[in-house]
């Protein structure tokens, strides 16, 4: 394998550094005067229900996300820093899609089992199967900003 372009650093530095915000930012509604709250809570909507029973709370104050988004977006960032830390090398060989569906899938078990009554999911087990999912698709992420990067260095 060949060593990574010079730019694959730089942006995945980058990339982590923008997916690390973004969990800050979900972060912030405890922490901020109400409107700016508020202003971030209607960002996030758009991609999470933000049940106050499925969120984590500070202080009686819920993070804009729900726990298993919360661990998406974490794990987004794991994920994305373990393909710059491996050079690339992080993402099995796999075809994206499968990697998907096995990322969705624990998430999808846990959230099913909880609707038929078999078991009831937990903060914990909504937040682990998020990471699970946000690890895999940081990773897939990753290889889709940063190796066509890598490629096109490469052969220019």
């Amino acid at each position: 394998m060949l060593p990574p372009a010079p730019h694959f650093h730089r942006n995945g530095i980058l990339l982590t550094a923008g997916l690390a915000g973004l969990v800050v930012v979900a972060t912030l509604p405890p922490f901020v005067s109400a409107v700016a709250a508020d202003r971030i809570m209607a960002a996030f909507a758009f991609v999470c229900h933000q049940l106050p029973g499925r969120s984590l709370h500070v202080d009686g104050t819920s993070l804009a996300v729900c726990h298993r988004c919360f661990g998406a977006y974490a794990g987004f960032v794991v994920g994305s820093l373990a393909f710059l830390i491996s050079h690339g090398g992080a993402l099995p060989p796999f075809r994206p899609y499968h990697i998907l569906v096995g990322a969705a899938l624990p998430g999808f078990v846990d959230w099913m089992g909880d609707i038929v009554g078999i078991w009831t999911n937990s903060p914990l087990s909504r937040t682990v199967t998020g990471m699970w999912f946000g690890i895999l698709a940081g990773l897939l992420l990753a290889s889709a900003v940063l190796l066509p990067a890598v490629a096109t260095k490469r052969t220019a």
